[in-house]
């Protein structure tokens, strides 16, 4: 069974389809929501993650470390869903927050804006004008927050496996074009997926304790899992190393992934580097 993310622009299809596929697959089929939930069980609040998922991408230029604590939150609660269940995502950036585990079938569905603003107007009884400027003004939205806190271009196909246009086929060919593609060989989940997956999950939590804890918060540590042995690996210059009383601080980098659920072993790879030379 696969795991599929839909990504698309607003009032394009995206949740029907995504029902549509989850039904002919027999999975579950899961919005932005399931994230807000799994991240408040990794210690990020829920309310807070809630409210700054609707701030325009604007306000987060500011907010560095907000915003990395975001991706990081978000990324460990699908990562986390990801190892126990078969399912459908329509939700922004499901391709890029499971960019690291390759059988994830990656989905961009695109429509006119004439079939979109047909939709609006029935579902929400606005004048075209209304309807025209709304659809732009989401799309905009949209780009901008995934350019700024994922650093890519939601419309690039290079991102996705598979681009659908709804310009001609129907949402029911879309569907079985979908379903067909989940069942190739290439996107099964076999024991050896779900293995990767388990491994990047738990890296995934592991990235988000350090961010939580102060001694980890925005080193850029790479942090990676393989059978529940972490590595928390990085260069930092010399000055922000001596800033840390270096052994101390290493023992609690190693105590907070110990803390993880999941993590039997950490090795600690950090070396430092002369900024001036």
């Amino acid at each position: 069974m696969p795991i599929i993310t839909i990504s698309r622009g607003t009032m394009s299809g995206g949740k029907a389809l995504a029902e549509c596929v989850a039904a002919a697959l027999g999975c579950s089929c899961i919005a932005r929501e399931v994230l807000v939930e799994g991240a408040a069980k990794l210690g990020v609040s829920e309310e807070l993650l809630r409210e700054r998922m609707e701030r325009s991408p604007g306000l987060w230029d500011r907010l560095t470390a907000e915003r990395r604590t975001y991706v990081l939150a978000c990324q460990a609660a699908l990562a986390e869903h990801a190892t126990g269940s078969d399912f459908v995502y329509h939700g922004l950036a499901g391709n890029l927050l499971l960019r690291d585990i390759p059988e994830v079938l990656r989905v961009r569905l695109i429509a006119p804006v004439e079939v979109r603003v047909r939709a609006l107007r029935e579902q929400r009884g606005m004048a075209r004008e209304e309807a025209e400027k709304y659809i732009a003004e989401v799309d905009q939205h949209r780009s901008r927050w995934t350019r700024l806190m994922y650093d890519a271009e939601i419309g690039n196909p290079a991102l996705y496996d598979l681009v659908l246009n709804l310009e001609r086929a129907s949402l029911e060919s879309a569907c079985s074009a979908v379903v067909a593609m989940a069942k190739r060989r290439e996107f099964t989940m076999d024991d050896a997926a779900r293995a990767r997956c388990a491994d990047f999950a738990l890296a995934s939590r592991v990235r988000l304790a350090l961010d939580l804890h102060p001694s980890g918060r925005g080193l850029g540590l790479e942090v990676k899992a393989r059978e529940g042995v972490v590595t928390l690996a990085g260069r930092l210059p010399q000055a922000q190393m001596m800033a840390h009383a270096s052994e101390r601080w290493i023992g609690e980098l190693r105590r907070v992934a110990e803390g993880v659920e999941g993590t039997k072993q950490v090795v600690v790879d950090i070396s430092v580097v002369d900024a001036y030379r």
